[in-house]
This record gives structure tokens, C-alpha cells and sequence, in this order.
């Protein structure tokens, strides 16, 4: 039977479900902070700005390979443009990861204001049921739920490639 926390929500830390229910609380937080960072990013200026630089790096290649001095001097003249273009790419990963960082931020205060008992999560363990904050639980999936969420999306976008077009 759930508890009443005293903010007046249920608390997770008794009954069958508690793990499942932070499990799921945890992967949907994981979820939640990927999409921030997807959103946050503008994955086509990174795909013009990684294509100009691999474009850039080519004939730079091809200008030491060939030991041609015009063209290498032309290469060093836009190596500026590139070195701008690098800094770009760089910003645009910066907001990807910090839109991630405060959605983090944001669901560990809405986490720890909705679960107030700090053993909020009752998991199964060899030796029978073990009570842990909810905090060592986001730890302990945290080292595959990256990997997971990162192979759903892959197989998810694959599927909806694969999907005829009705038009």
C-alpha cells in the first residue's frame, strides 16, 4: 500500500511497483533530457558547418600530398573561415548540452520536492528488498540508459524511414 508523503503525494517507497514506477520515472527523465538536447540543437547548421570543414580538410590534404604552393597558400588563407567555423560548431554543442544540463536540474527539483521520503524507492536485491533514495537509482541506470535510449531512437528513426509515403 503507497504512503502519503507530507507534501501529500503518494510515495513510491512501499508496495510491489516501487521499482518499476522509478524505473520508469528514471528512463523518462533520461528520455526527457535528450529530447531537450536534440531540440536545442540546429542539426543542420551542424551538417553545412561539418561538411564545409570536411570539404576545407580535403583540399588541404590534396595541396601537401601535391605540394602545391598556390593552393596550399590559398588553404592557409581560409584556414581562419575554418578555425570561426570549428568555434561555431562547438557553440552549437555547448546549447545542446546545456539545455540537457537544466533539464537535468529542473527534474532533480521536481523529483526531490515530489518524493520528500529520502528512501523513496524500495528494489529488489539477492538478499531480499533493499530501501534507496531515488537518487541511487538514476545513478545505477545511468550507465546503460544512455546506450538504451540511443538504440530505440536509432531503430525508431530507421522504422519511420523505412515507412512508404502515401502520396
Amino acid at each position: 500500500m503507497y504512503s502519503v508523503s507530507p507534501n501529500g503525494l503518494p510515495s513510491m517507497h512501499h508496495g510491489a511497483l516501487s521499482a518499476l514506477t522509478a524505473t520508469a520515472i528514471v528512463y523518462a527523465s533520461f528520455a526527457a533530457v535528450k529530447l531537450a538536447g536534440w531540440l536545442a540543437t540546429n542539426r543542420d547548421k551542424l551538417r553545412r558547418i561539418e561538411g564545409e570543414l570536411r570539404t576545407w580538410e580535403e583540399r588541404r590534404k590534396k595541396a601537401l600530398q601535391a605540394k602545391d604552393l598556390k593552393m596550399l597558400e590559398r588553404v592557409q588563407r581560409e584556414q581562419r573561415r575554418a578555425q570561426k567555423l570549428k568555434q561555431e560548431m562547438e557553440m552549437e554543442r555547448l546549447k545542446s548540452s546545456a539545455a540537457a544540463f537544466l533539464t537535468w536540474i529542473a527534474i532533480l527539483q521536481a523529483l526531490r520536492f515530489l518524493t520528500s521520503d529520502p528512501l523513496a524507492v524500495t528494489l529488489p536485491a539477492p538478499w531480499g528488498y533493499v530501501d534507496a533514495p531515488l537518487s541511487a537509482w538514476f545513478v545505477i541506470n545511468s550507465f546503460w540508459a544512455n546506450q538504451l535510449l540511443d538504440r530505440a531512437s536509432s531503430f525508431s528513426r530507421r522504422l519511420i524511414a523505412r515507412r512508404p509515403s502515401n502520396q
